[in-house]
């Protein structure tokens, strides 16, 4: 915000001036909060005027307003609450500016149990400190989960009396939470590791998740039965057996929870309305029933995504669902989900072991069963006789197995083999084993087991073999299937370790996104808290900025009034107070122009600018502004042109782009202000002008310039390199879309380290031929023709003034107090030829008027009067039917003329393009 003076403004009065710095003093500065205080009506306070406040409690607010640390003051037995901008952000969105010189009860009745008796103990003179206690809060259209860290200090007069109390507080929910959540993800870790059934990870799961947590007041765990296409509840958590399904189909769109399409899609579903569906389903800490319910996929990891289940987690009642609480209920699915996986391995490591018992249990089953071959061999290796079960087993007779015809059951590529074993067992009557091929009794080839011992007899003769054997196709095919069922194990073991790495890998990794996305939220919430203060100036400014004009339309008009009613007196020290009056009120006229033009309330009203004059008056300020570190340079254009642009926001876009540069040098530099005429060809980037002539206003400075990966998104809303609290990252947007509201645009130079040039296009203003500007400057000689004016405003003593005025310039005057009076004015006269119609009304607004006025009298000239409209509703009126409060007798004779003359002439324009 800027403020210029006129040259022949006289200063206040020393004595004034001295009132008012010892009254204001210690709400000097402050930010925001010091902005309010100094503006609050505190006649409707407890605490009174702040000239009468006792010294201890100046001293105090001095102390909080000035403070970067949440601090706030109770001051007196009602508790009356004080507060600096750090302690903003704690009341929420309900609680400011509502609470600003109100009791603390009033504002607090949630948690005044809890604090009240705190603060009444602090008139003992005792001090106290409170470490995270939980207060819930309603500042956000919600009873809300918060804990602070604060202390209670005494403030005591000079005589030691207690009048209030002190405190320094710290919000420390963030981080409460954090630390509950993340006991929660080690304690779910640490009774999952060891579990080796699904089942048993699912219930302990649900231990973990149902023990007391507000973050997850219910609870629901389902798993996909693949075998059967059925999903199947695993567990509950507070939620009775009525309330959901034991089993639900995988097709089923029915369910009212919704597992079944999530399942299908791997999707997460929001499920409202909770006690409408299943009635209250209340949580272990809150005595709110849960009303909403997240739906979460359950992975299968390794997969490649599908899902083998769902979780269902209620919200608590208690805590916006943010991306931190999102974020946490995303981890707690990854545990589970290692856990299942985990147990699944264990179960199929089981099952596999149990089969290979069952295989090595089946393999001597066999054996024992086979068909057994007994038979005695002399040295020639020929048999002798065979048993029962072998002769059954080959099909062969008796004759057939004599001598080495046996052989020809052999498989051809195994009889070799045979054949050989045996005549060396023979030659060294030593046991033999061999496995080959022997053909049965139905054709087939089998494998078969055929040993051997010597056999002698009771003198010692060697007398041939013993042997026997046995099929043992079935074993051979059964240690196969076993032997590829331990290398598949081995395989699985060796999978599941690669698995729970990538998993752990997989977790880390969501946990770091997780920590970058709460950094940079935080750095969102502190720039959005900058705009919210910024928003409440703006709020605060135009909400008074009607009130403020009224008041100074009744002081200016009758101050112009007194002038000339005594300007043939022979009383200068009398006229020199008039003029004083007058002045005063025209330098508030202009503050508030200039505030509305900061809050960006006011539209914008180009006209012909000099830029070398513009820049020339703000040299002061901007010395000001950057400090003495900083030198400051201004080069004007030799010969400008004018500008086409609004006065005020061009002196806004100035100090802008001063501040950035200030921001950029540091500490020393150099600033360079110029000033030129330009020609534009057609534009390389959308920000910059369309091709035409501009007058240029170029601010460059010698910081640290700008990278090109800045520099891309520098014109971007709410980007910003400074830290927080220093910037909201729309300084160069706002610059940007003043300049190509005005129908120019803008450019940047910049060069890291070599300093950053950032120049602002405005349009050429339209030439105008000298006599056609001398004959558009004369006024008419004389007094116009006496005019009927139907005058229409609320106030009072400003309808009363705008009537003085038309009644001084020759005018006739009819007044009206509302719309209403106005349009039974319309009706019972005839000879109304001008309305004059305050815009801003209660009940029928001035437009409204308007619009009724225009349907009965079409060709009625109607000018608006308006201390503070919002732009976007002015801006479907046309500039000349606009006139501004506080206004001068001068400019209204101007306005009316010009009204009067298009009605002579016949031209009645379109007096608004908005619609009903």
């Amino acid at each position: 915000m800027m403020t210029t003076h006129r040259a022949d403004t006289a200063p206040p009065q020393p004595e004034r001036a001295e009132i008012i710095s010892r009254t204001f003093q210690f709400l000097a500065d402050g930010g925001e909060m010091g902005a309010l205080m100094r503006a609050h009506d505190w006649t409707q306070s407890p605490l009174g005027p702040p000239e009468r406040w006792p010294d201890a409690l100046k001293m105090t607010v001095s102390i909080c307003l000035n403070s970067r640390f949440p601090m706030v003051i109770w001051w007196g037995p009602d508790f009356v609450m004080l507060y600096n901008d750090a302690y903003r952000p704690i009341l929420g969105m309900t609680k400011h500016p509502a609470s600003l010189g109100r009791p603390g009860r009033a504002i607090w009745p949630e948690t005044w149990s809890i604090i009240g008796p705190q603060l009444e103990s602090i008139w003992h003179g005792e001090a106290t400190w409170s470490h995270d206690v939980l207060l819930p809060l309603d500042r956000n259209n919600y009873l809300e989960e918060a804990y602070f860290t604060y202390s209670y200090s005494p403030i005591k007069h000079a005589d030691g009396r207690v009048g209030g109390v002190f405190t320094a507080v710290t919000e420390t929910t963030e981080r409460v939470l954090g630390e509950r959540r993340l006991r929660i993800l080690r304690e779910l870790a640490a009774q999952t590791a060891e579990t080796r059934t699904v089942a048993d990870a699912g219930r302990r799961a649900l231990d973990v998740l149902g023990a007391d947590n507000p973050d997850i007041p219910i609870a629901l765990l389902y798993l996909l039965d693949e075998e059967r296409g059925t999903i199947k509840a695993a567990g509950a958590c507070r939620v009775p057996a009525d309330k959901h399904a034991a089993e639900v189909g995988l097709d089923d769109d029915d369910d009212p929870w919704a597992v079944a399409r999530v399942i299908r899609t791997g999707e997460p579903a929001l499920v409202d309305y909770l006690p409408f569906r299943f009635g209250s389903l209340a949580g272990p800490v809150w005595p709110e029933p849960v009303k909403r319910a997240l739906v979460l996929p359950v992975p299968r990891l390794g997969t490649g995504g599908t899902t083998c289940g769902a979780v269902v987690i209620g919200i608590n009642p208690r805590r916006a669902f943010d991306d931190d609480y999102r974020g946490f209920l995303d981890l707690i699915v990854g545990h589970i989900a290692s856990a299942i996986s985990n147990a699944r391995a264990s179960e199929e490591e089981r099952r596999r072991t149990d089969e290979l018992a069952q295989l090595e249990a089946r393999f001597r089953d066999l054996a024992d069963s086979a068909p057994v071959m007994i038979w005695v061999s002399d040295p020639s290796g020929l048999c002798t006789w065979f048993n029962r079960p072998w002769l059954t087993f080959t099909g062969r007779g008796l004759e057939e197995s004599l001598g080495e015809d046996w052989l020809a059951a052999v498989h051809p590529d195994d009889r070799a083999r045979c054949a050989s074993v045996y005549r060396s067992a023979f030659e060294q009557r030593e046991p033999f084993r061999l496995e080959f091929r022997l053909r049965r009794h139905d054709g087939e080839w089998c494998q078969v087991d055929d040993t051997g011992v010597p056999h002698y007899a009771a003198d010692g003769a060697f007398m041939g073999f013993i042997g026997s054997c046995v099929d043992v196709s079935d074993a051979r095919r059964w240690e196969a299937a076993l032997r590829k069922g331990r290398e598949d194990l081995i395989r699985l073991n060796e999978t599941l370790e690669t698995r729970v790495a990538e998993r752990t890998e997989d977790l880390a990794a969501a946990n770091r996104q997780l920590l970058a996305q709460i950094e940079e939220r935080e750095q969102v919430e502190s720039t959005l808290r900058q705009m919210q203060r910024l928003d409440a100036v703006g709020q605060l400014t135009s909400g008074v900025a009607h009130d403020f004009n009224n008041l100074l339309t009744v002081i200016l008009g009758n101050a112009s009034y007194l002038e000339r009613l005594w300007a043939e007196a022979d009383d200068p020290k009398l006229m020199r107070r008039i003029t004083h009056i007058r002045i005063a009120a025209e330098r508030g006229a202009k503050l508030i122009a200039q505030l509305l033009a900061f809050s960006r309330r006011q539209r914008l009203e180009p006209r012909a600018v000099d830029l070398n004059d513009t820049i020339a008056r703000m040299r002061e300020l901007l010395a000001t502004t950057m400090g003495g570190g900083i030198e400051i340079e201004t080069v004007p254009s030799p010969e400008p042109w004018s500008a086409l642009v609004d006065p005020t926001q061009l002196e806004l876009v100035v100090l802008n782009l001063a501040i950035n540069a200030r921001d950029a040098m540091q500490v020393g530099g150099r600033l360079t202000v110029r000033t030129a005429n330009v020609t534009r060809g057609d534009p390389m980037r959308p920000e910059q002008p369309a091709a035409g002539e501009y007058v240029e206003l170029a601010v460059a400075d010698t910081g640290t310039g700008m990278p090109d990966e800045v520099l891309a998104k520098a014109f971007e809303p709410f980007f910003t390199t400074k830290t927080v609290g220093k910037g909201s990252g729309l300084g160069l947007s706002q610059v940007l879309g003043f300049a190509k509201q005005s129908g120019g645009g803008v450019s940047i130079e910049t060069e890291p380290d070599h300093g950053t040039t950032v120049r602002v296009f405005f349009p050429r203003a339209p030439l105008v031929d000298e006599t056609e500007q001398a004959a558009g400057q004369e006024m008419p000689v004389g007094r116009p023709a006496s005019a009927c004016v139907l005058v229409v405003d609320d106030d009072d003593d400003v309808r009363h003034v705008t009537a003085a005025m038309l009644e001084g310039l020759g005018h006739r005057v009819v007044e009206a107090g509302s719309g209403g009076a106005a349009l039974e004015r319309l009706a019972a006269r005839d000879d109304i030829d001008l309305a004059l119609i305050d815009f801003a009304m209660p009940g029928m607004s001035g437009l409204d008027l308007a619009r009724e006025a225009r349907v009965r009298r079409p060709a009625l000239p109607i000018l608006f009067i308006t201390g503070y409209a919002d732009s976007t509703v002015l801006a479907g009126v046309r500039h000349e039917h606009i006139l501004r409060k506080p206004f001068l007798d001068a400019e209204l004779d101007r306005r009316i003329r010009a009204v009067l003359a298009n009605k002579r002439a016949g031209t009645v324009d379109a007096l608004m393009s908005i619609q009903r």
